[in-house]
């Protein structure tokens, strides 16, 4: 659904978990994947066809959670989920990040759980960070319809984006740009999806105020 950029390139050949290495997560290339299990003791990793197969996999694996746990990077460290039980496990969250109003913007999903990284698209030139948060939660939506999950929970600590998920149209007065018409054209999609689909997924505002930041913060603050 959401762009046709690296990430999200039909062409591929394979998608790589990486279950046990130097960062957990789903990789789109054999050179990143090499990167995280290269010379990593028990290193513990395998291909899929699809990104829809990879994330399933490190998401539902038997052993996955257990593993995660033990191993490379554990609990996140500005979750207490003793002190918050209230935060939903099987859950992700997304953020997005900016270099200036406009400029630079990216966004991604994470794991709640274990903080690894699932989805990140970008950069894409002359944005704003209220769009990157908006497509990063269409992102998760389309994903999460593509692979049949209505269950998992999603995140995200921006109120303007959460409104315009609920009203199905992103209200930027962001000015066209010849830099930004590729930008613009994933926005018109992902309005177009949202008016097109519906979901059963719980989309959750995270309190900041109090959990701390939201595991998928870029930490640029």
């Amino acid at each position: 659904m959401l762009p046709n950029n690296r990430k999200m390139a039909t062409n591929r050949n394979k998608w790589y978990v990486v279950w046990v290495g130097t960062e957990p997560g789903v990789c789109d290339s054999w050179a990143e994947c090499e990167a995280r299990v290269k010379d990593y003791p028990g290193a513990r990793y395998k291909s899929y066809k699809t990104q829809e197969e990879a994330v399933r996999a490190f998401r539902e694996g038997d052993d996955t959670r257990e593993v995660l746990r033990a191993i490379a990077r554990g609990p996140l460290t500005h979750v207490n989920y003793e002190a918050f039980p209230e935060i939903i496990a099987d859950s992700i969250a997304v953020d997005g990040a900016c270099s200036g109003n406009p400029g630079m913007m990216e966004y991604r999903g994470v794991d709640v759980m274990t903080g690894a990284e699932l989805f990140h698209q970008g950069p894409f030139p002359d944005a704003t960070n209220n769009i990157g948060e908006y497509l990063a939660l269409v992102h998760a939506l389309a994903f999460f319809h593509n692979t049949q999950n209505g269950h998992t929970a999603i995140y995200s600590d921006s109120r303007t984006a959460l409104a315009w998920v609920r009203d199905r149209k992103c209200k930027t007065k962001l000015a066209r740009t010849p830099n930004n018409e590729r930008l613009f054209a994933i926005i018109a999609r992902a309005d177009a999806w949202l008016a097109t689909h519906t979901w059963t997924n719980r989309i959750l505002k995270w309190k900041t105020e109090e959990w701390g930041e939201i595991p998928a913060d870029f930490g640029r603050k």
